[in-house]
């Protein structure tokens, strides 16, 4: 038995932004074919994809994780807008943008980014992409239907969501999809009272 764990770093979303989240993910289910939705509860932008990491070392990992983020002040980001990866014909992804704080998110992500490639794990190559994903296709095909669905809800305002923490999660892979499991969690620096 390994002592490892599939890991990654993420930014859950809070409660309130769930239930919208919800909705729009609904309007998708209705018209898809052969999709696996994520769980509402389970809702999270991911920061960094560890994958699997030995137990022993997570703790230096997330220690450089919380070190490099101890500057960066909670914010706030806009859901907005729905879309597909690689594209709407062919869609594998099912996403919302993000808006106004994207580039907070941005930011947040590339110090996770940089405090794990001091112990080792490979830069991204893509340019980090603000999104949060709410299903994906078990077998890509085109539907026109959820295309459709996707198209109408382009520029769909979803509401605001509070980033004011990251989290160290697991990620145990089960016949019934991925279990979560927070594993530590930073709050971010609120500084003083403005």
């Amino acid at each position: 038995m390994s002592d490892s764990i599939r890991s990654f770093i993420a930014v859950k979303m809070p409660l309130d932004a769930i239930e919208r989240l919800s909705e729009a993910q609904d309007r998708l289910r209705a018209a898809e074919a052969d999709w696996k939705w994520g769980r509402p509860d389970t809702f999270h932008i991911t920061l960094k994809f560890l994958g699997e990491v030995e137990g022993g070392r997570i703790s230096a990992v997330w220690d450089s994780v919380c070190e490099a983020v101890a500057d960066s002040r909670p914010f706030a980001m806009a859901l907005r807008g729905l879309g597909a990866f690689p594209n709407l014909h062919t869609p594998r992804v099912a996403w919302v943008g993000i808006d106004e704080g994207s580039a907070a998110l941005v930011g947040l992500a590339a110090k996770v980014e940089s405090a794990c490639e001091l112990h080792g794990f490979e830069r991204e190559r893509r340019p980090f992409r603000a999104h949060l994903t709410l299903g994906r296709a078990r077998r890509p095909a085109p539907n026109p239907s959820l295309a459709a669905a996707i198209e109408g809800m382009a520029g769909a305002d979803l509401g605001e969501a509070a980033v004011d923490r990251i989290l160290l999660m697991k990620s145990q892979l089960t016949p019934r999809g991925a279990q979560y499991e927070v594993l530590e969690e930073h709050l971010l620096n609120h500084g003083e009272a403005e």
